[in-house]
């Protein structure tokens, strides 16, 4: 599809610059039509409109697969970051003295799961961070033989950073340690497959960069891995003859559904499969293209102002949709005001303004937020 025209399908476009995706996706007309008919149907038709439940889950749950390279068995589907982080973080056979290895500059989802296995034993230790970056040698020098996993994220929210996962990757399992990554600043914007990059554990959240919404989320795990993760949380879903309400002996799933114990937010996995059908339609190369095309503008744009950019650019394999910058003379949180009664849309992180743009932003977006720049 073309890329002009899937912009109409954003009605945030006719009054903002929209440059937050890192926060959360203004949602596209296609995904809230796909919730609206489902809620509709609920509406007007009751339990009549769940006749189709299990084949519209299925159907989902392979749109997922495809969109990360994975099979459908590989998808558990999870209502945030968190609670697919949680999954890993409790299933998995700790013993007292392992640790895991996490970042500096991560986002809490991707920190409490992990610290709250100390009341078990568990150490966590934290990777340095330097100029923005978090080395791969330095997650090796932070790991011993009792390392039993590496969390960390695809992109780091506060920087962009894009970490690199097929190097953590590699060096995790020469060392018999776990790669679980939390994916929601570059699923959606930066092409993946787990079929290419071997990750064991992906959690993956549509809110952002997947223009889907709150709530509707997903965790990838390695096929060969959902035996070695037990089921902390199990219900009628969970098991092989669920629809058998008095069988009180049924043996779980042997897919990612043994994890999923209730009723799921069907709801926002029918926005997530919409919006998914977008970003496949646009092309997540394409995509990529694009939002790398739009940072390179306003980079440049920055830099004329004498901005100082605080992401790492310098190389295309470190960057991704965020693009962070201190202003020369005014302070975050006055120019993120001004920006906003300019109608550009942003946030501020720390000392610093985070932009990200997704593929239907135009320069024209960027020249707004240029613009209100003070000279």
């Amino acid at each position: 599809m073309d890329l002009v025209e899937l912009r109409t399908q954003f009605p945030v476009t006719q009054q903002y610059a929209y440059l937050n995706h890192a926060s959360v996706a203004a949602l596209p007309t296609p995904v809230i039509d796909a919730m609206g008919r489902y809620l509709a149907a609920r509406s007007h038709r009751g339990s009549e409109a769940l006749v189709e439940w299990d084949d519209r889950l299925e159907r989902i749950r392979q749109v997922a697969a495809r969109f990360i390279g994975a099979h459908r068995d590989e998808i558990i589907f999870t209502g945030s970051i968190s609670h697919g982080l949680n999954i890993v973080a409790a299933g998995l056979d700790w013993r007292a003295g392992d640790n895991v290895l996490c970042a500096e500059t991560e986002f809490p989802a991707n920190i409490y799961p992990w610290t709250n296995l100390r009341r078990r034993g568990i150490e966590v230790r934290f990777v340095p961070v330097y100029g923005n970056r978090i080395l791969v040698a330095d997650v090796v020098n932070g790991m011993d033989t009792r390392t039993r996993l590496v969390a960390i994220s695809f992109v780091e929210f506060c920087t962009g950073y894009r970490n690199d996962l097929d190097a953590l990757a590699q060096v995790c399992h020469e060392r018999g340690a776990l790669l679980c990554v939390d994916g929601i600043q570059g699923m959606g914007a930066l092409c993946f497959s787990a079929e290419e990059v071997p990750v064991d554990f992906v959690a993956a959240h549509a809110a952002k960069w997947m223009l889907g919404p709150i709530g509707a989320a997903f965790l990838y795990v390695r096929r060969e891995l959902l035996s070695c993760l037990d089921p902390v949380m199990t219900g009628w879903r969970a098991v092989v003859h669920r629809d058998d309400y008095c069988c009180y002996d049924s043996p779980l799933r042997e897919g990612g559904e043994r994890f999923e114990p209730g009723s799921p937010y069907v709801a926002g996995l029918v926005g997530m499969q919409a919006a998914i059908e977008l970003l496949l339609s646009a092309g997540l190369d394409r995509i990529e293209e694009r939002i790398f095309s739009l940072t390179d503008y306003l980079i440049e744009g920055l830099r004329t102002h004498r901005c100082e950019i605080t992401s790492p650019v310098a190389h295309r394999r470190e960057r991704s949709g965020i693009v962070c910058f201190r202003h020369p003379v005014v302070d975050p949180e006055t120019l993120a005001r001004r920006l906003h009664a300019e109608g550009v849309i942003i946030s501020v992180r720390g000392d610093v303004i985070r932009v990200s743009p997704h593929f239907y932003n135009t320069e024209d977006d960027l020249q707004r937020l240029l613009d209100a720049l003070p000279k």
